[in-house]
């Protein structure tokens, strides 16, 4: 039991830390796609960030000065600022997942999703199940902190550290050490 209990707590600083990394390459993945789309404007020295994007866009949402330039960027449904990292998100959480037990950030921190009875890989359709609250954040970003919460509180309240993702998919999310010894 007291084996079982240290494992838990050393997966859950595991996922924690998997998250964060997963995290780090989606916001990667909106820079570069941002750097790379954006309109750029050049930006009299004496204008403030807010002057600068008020003169080049309708929001303050999508502008962003950085140094000397303005970036404007479409944040719409159609954009690619939109579409890339959420194809991304599904290759890294549901493909990779599905396929392998890992995202990339769990391939770093040697954890694994496995399906919770058969203990095997989880399959695309239970990987899909996982990320379903993270498309939800994306569609509807007003429920992202409130689920965000939901999600921490399940996993570090329940005995088996399983989040909304897993209970919805069926899964668990080990230490790869245990899954090679099984």
């Amino acid at each position: 039991w007291m084996v079982r209990m240290t494992e838990s707590k050393s997966v859950l600083v595991k996922r924690g830390l998997a998250w964060a990394i997963d995290s780090f390459l989606v916001l990667f993945l909106i820079s570069v796609v941002v750097i790379f789309t954006a309109e750029r404007y050049d930006v009299p020295d004496s204008w403030s960030e807010k002057e600068a994007c008020s003169q080049f866009s309708d929001s303050s949402d999508n502008c962003l000065v950085v140094l000397d330039e303005a970036l404007v960027f479409d944040l719409g449904v159609k954009s690619p600022i939109f579409w890339i990292p959420f194809f991304g998100l599904l290759a890294n959480f549901v493909v990779l997942t599905g396929l392998t037990g890992f995202s990339i950030g769990k391939l770093i921190c040697g954890i694994r999703v496995i399906n919770r009875d058969s203990k095997k890989l989880p399959g695309l359709t239970a990987a899909a199940g996982r990320t379903l609250p993270w498309i939800l954040v994306t569609a509807f970003p007003q429920i992202g902190l409130g689920l965000l919460f939901v999600e921490i509180g399940l996993v570090v309240g329940s005995s088996d550290r399983r989040r909304l993702g897993d209970r919805i998919a069926g899964t668990l999310v080990i230490s790869r050490s245990t899954s090679q010894d099984n």
